[in-house]
């Protein structure tokens, strides 16, 4: 099991806290694993769903949508709405690295 705050500075050490407050938090986690071991281990696990949905921003969510759609479209045999998912998916996934700045 990974711990939250190891004594390896790990990537999930919380670097912020002074080491008195991460000292009392590990002391805080052991006491949660010798009380609870199995809400300790749901608390550190994350499921492949969960990860992927974190990933996702509402961009990406538009392109897999429109993506999904266009592939209907397909089975279904309309031409000009696969041509415009797809296009859509195509545009909204290229330009996920795109910034609009407002000044």
């Amino acid at each position: 099991m990974q711990y939250l705050f190891n004594e390896a500075d790990g990537p999930w050490e919380v670097a912020m806290l002074p080491r008195d407050e991460r000292r009392r938090l590990r002391e805080i986690e052991q006491q949660l694993i010798g009380d609870d071991p199995k809400l300790a281990r749901r608390l550190t696990e994350t499921s492949t769903w969960r990860r992927i949905w974190a990933l996702m921003s509402p961009r990406m969510t538009l392109a897999v949508f429109a993506a999904l759609v266009a592939v209907v479209c397909l089975f279904l045999g309309e031409g000009g709405g696969v041509l415009a998912a797809g296009t859509l998916a195509a545009v909204v996934f290229f330009s996920r690295d795109w910034h609009i700045r407002l000044e």
